[in-house]
């Protein structure tokens, strides 16, 4: 975690800035009283509260893994890149980073600090960020309660995870910018297709922000065709239905071996103007 990444971190305790010492191996912060956390072997940091609650296991962020890694949502990863280019986004904050797909795709040209409460996807994220030799950082933490520090960050990133808002706003600089993507109304209807009788559509994403500025709006639209039984298991592992669908609908993907399908993203990108 460089010393720019580290900048933008504050205590989980007291709210204080944070250095690291000179061994590398601990971060501490500039309190009266002097909190201090330790390195991970990958590189990450644990600055959850204690009741800040759990993310995705070790299973989910393995199928994950392999799923993107793939490159089946390559064009999604490709077109945040582009928007970021676009805009004054030399420090972004991805807020749900998960196994840091898209967090370590983002940190090749700037500094990005990945967050999530899964301990096994932060420190994937991290180990991936070492091997690639990325500018990316990452902490175990909630994106309702984030140790970042107010007003800087220039960009937020949310892909499908929750939207908090007043979070969001809070460590975005002024005139900064939250990037968020949720699923479009005919995203994956080729798995839906597969698993269900009579397949709907999606309704959007309903935690769109109230305070910032909408400055632009796309869609993202493409086809993918999943090869293998374990990668069509692995994008499913992905989705909402995953919770919801029975045994006997699950039981059709058990069939296949190749499954087409649309993708179908929102984009939206607001600005803080306050």
């Amino acid at each position: 975690m460089n010393d720019r990444i580290v900048a933008l971190l504050q205590c989980p305790v007291c709210q204080s800035s944070m250095t690291v010492t000179e061994d590398g191996k601990v971060c501490r912060c500039r309190g009266i009283k002097t909190h201090c956390f330790d390195f991970a072997r990958s590189g990450h940091l644990h600055l959850a509260g204690p009741h800040a609650g759990e993310g995705d296991g070790k299973e989910a962020i393995l199928a994950r893994r392999a799923f993107l890694d793939a490159g089946y949502y390559a064009s999604l990863s490709d077109t945040i890149n582009e928007i970021l280019d676009f805009l004054p986004s030399k420090t972004v904050l991805d807020a749900g980073c998960g196994e840091g797909y898209y967090t370590n795709r983002m940190a090749d040209c700037r500094d990005v600090l990945g967050i999530d409460l899964s301990r096994a996807g932060v420190e994937y994220a991290a180990r991936r960020a070492k091997q690639l030799q990325t500018r990316a950082g990452f902490a175990v933490a909630s994106l309702f309660s984030m140790p970042v520090q107010t007003a800087s960050v220039d960009a937020v990133v949310n892909l499908f995870a929750p939207c908090a808002e007043e979070e969001f706003s809070r460590v975005t600089k002024v005139g900064g910018y939250l990037v968020l993507v949720g699923a479009g109304e005919r995203h994956l209807m080729g798995l839906k297709r597969a698993l269900y009788e009579h397949p709907y559509t999606n309704e959007g994403r309903a935690d769109l922000p109230s305070k910032m500025k909408l400055v632009e709006q796309q869609r993202l639209q493409t086809e993918i065709t999943v090869e293998g039984q374990e990668m069509i298991e692995a994008l499913f592992s992905m989705t909402p239905y995953y919770w919801r669908t029975s045994d006997a609908d699950r039981a059709k993907l058990k069939c296949l071996e190749r499954l087409s399908t649309e993708l179908d993203f929102d984009i939206f990108v607001f600005r803080k103007d306050f």
